[in-house]
C-alpha cells in the first residue's frame, strides 16, 4: 500500500484540534515535536495514498489563512511495521457498512462521501508539482530534446529501429503535452500557457535540426521507418489515443514512465523529425504526410490524457474553481475533438489521392 507523510508546522495551542480532526481519516500513526520555545509543534501523520487528496484539501485552507501553518507533503518507499494490507482494509470497509444500517442517515450520507473522496492516484497537488517540473524551458530541458533528436534523425537516416528505439526512450515531448491536458483540467491557464512555450520551443528545436540533417544526410523515403511515417491510417489514430490515455495514466498512478515515454513518444518524436528530414531533402509529398501524422498524433493524445484524467477525478479544491475548470475542459475536449475531425476528412482525403 502506497503511503505518505504529511507534515505540519503550526502553533502549539492549535495542536490538539487538528489531531482531532485527523483522527476522520483513520492516519496510520502521527506524532508530534515540539520547539525549543514551545510555541510551535511540528505534526507528523502517515496517511495511506487514497486518502491524501482528502486531507490535503480539508486543511488547505488553513494554509492560506495562517502565516505560521504550513504542510509539507513527502513520499515514504516503506514504513515499519507494514500498514494493513488494503484487500483488508477494503473487507473491514464492508464489514462497517453492512453494520451501520441502524446508524442515522446523516452519518452513512457522510460516510460514502468521504469514501467517494478517496482517489487511488497521486494527489492533485503531487501531480500538479510534477507536471510542472516537467514542462520547463532550462538546459536539461533543450540538451534532451537536442540529443534525442539527433539520435532520431540518424536512426531514421540509417533505417535502423533500435537507434530509434534509443531516441524515445528519452521522451521529452512527453512532459509540455502531458501538461497542457493536466492545464485544461484543472483549468490553470499559466500551467498551460507555460507547456505551450515548452511545447513549441522543443517543436521548434526538433524541427530544425531535422531540416538541417535533411539537407546535409542523404534521405531514402523508402526506408520502412520514413515511408511508414509518410502515410496515415486508422491504427496510427488508434496508437495515439491508447498512447495518451497511457501517458495520463501513469502521471496519475506514479508508476515509472519510462516504457510509456516511449510509447508516447512512438506519436510524437519519429513524425515530426521524418516531416523535417523529408522538408530538407525537398520531398515536400512525404513531408506532408509525416506532419499530418504528427498533427493528428497531438490531438488524438491530448484528447485522450484529458479524459483520462477527468475520469480519475482531478480537480481544484475550490467549487468557483471547479466551475471555471468544466468549462474549460469542455473547452478543451471540443476544440481537439474538431481538431481530429478535420484532421481525419484530411487523412481519407490523402488516402484517396494515393489510391488514385
Amino acid at each position: 500500500m502506497s503511503v505518505r507523510m504529511i507534515e505540519m508546522r503550526l502553533p502549539c495551542e492549535r495542536l490538539e484540534g487538528l489531531k482531532k480532526r485527523l483522527a476522520d481519516y483513520e492516519p496510520i500513526s502521527m506524532s508530534a515535536l515540539l520547539d525549543e520555545d514551545r510555541t510551535h509543534a511540528v505534526l507528523r501523520v502517515l496517511v495511506p495514498q487514497r486518502r491524501v487528496e482528502a486531507v490535503l484539501d480539508r486543511f488547505e485552507a488553513l494554509s492560506e489563512r495562517y502565516d505560521d501553518f504550513r504542510m509539507t507533503l513527502y513520499a515514504v518507499e516503506v514504513t515499519l511495521p507494514l500498514p494493513a494490507d488494503e484487500v483488508e482494509a477494503e473487507d473491514k470497509g464492508k464489514d462497517v457498512i453492512a453494520d451501520s444500517s441502524d446508524q442515522p442517515l446523516t452519518a452513512r450520507l457522510k460516510s460514502a462521501e468521504e469514501s467517494k473522496a478517496e482517489v487511488d492516484r497521486l494527489s492533485r497537488v503531487e501531480l500538479h508539482a510534477r507536471v510542472k517540473k516537467n514542462a520547463r524551458v532550462n538546459a536539461e530541458y533543450l540538451l534532451l530534446v537536442l540529443f534525442s533528436s539527433i539520435v532520431a534523425a540518424v536512426g531514421l537516416v540509417q533505417g535502423n529501429i533500435a537507434v530509434l528505439v534509443g531516441a524515445m526512450v528519452i521522451a521529452p515531448l512527453l512532459g509540455p503535452n502531458m501538461a497542457l491536458a493536466m492545464a485544461a483540467t484543472l483549468g490553470d491557464f499559466r500551467l498551460g500557457w507555460q507547456a505551450v512555450r515548452t511545447g513549441l520551443t522543443g517543436v521548434a528545436m526538433a524541427t530544425i535540426l531535422g531540416v538541417l540533417c535533411g539537407m546535409v544526410f542523404k534521405v531514402d523515403p523508402s526506408l520502412p521507418e520514413i515511408a511508414n511515417r509518410t502515410r496515415v491510417s486508422e491504427l496510427d489514430l488508434l496508437l495515439a489515443l491508447a498512447a495518451g490515455g497511457a501517458g495520463a495514466l501513469a502521471v496519475t498512478s506514479g508508476v515509472a514512465g519510462t516504457l510509456v515515454g516511449v510509447m508516447v513518444a512512438v506519436a510524437l518524436l519519429p513524425p515530426l523529425l521524418v516531416a523535417a528530414l523529408l522538408t530538407g531533402a525537398g520531398q515536400w509529398s512525404g513531408a506532408y504526410g509525416a506532419l499530418l501524422l504528427y498533427s493528428t498524433n497531438i490531438a488524438a493524445l491530448n484528447l485522450a490524457a484529458v479524459v483520462v484524467f477527468l475520469a480519475r477525478g482531478i480537480s481544484p479544491r475550490r467549487w468557483w474553481d471547479k466551475a471555471r475548470a468544466r468549462r474549460a475542459a469542455w473547452l478543451f475536449l471540443a476544440f481537439w475533438s474538431i481538431a481530429l475531425a478535420l484532421l481525419a476528412a484530411l487523412l481519407v482525403f490523402q488516402n484517396r489521392q494515393l489510391a488514385l
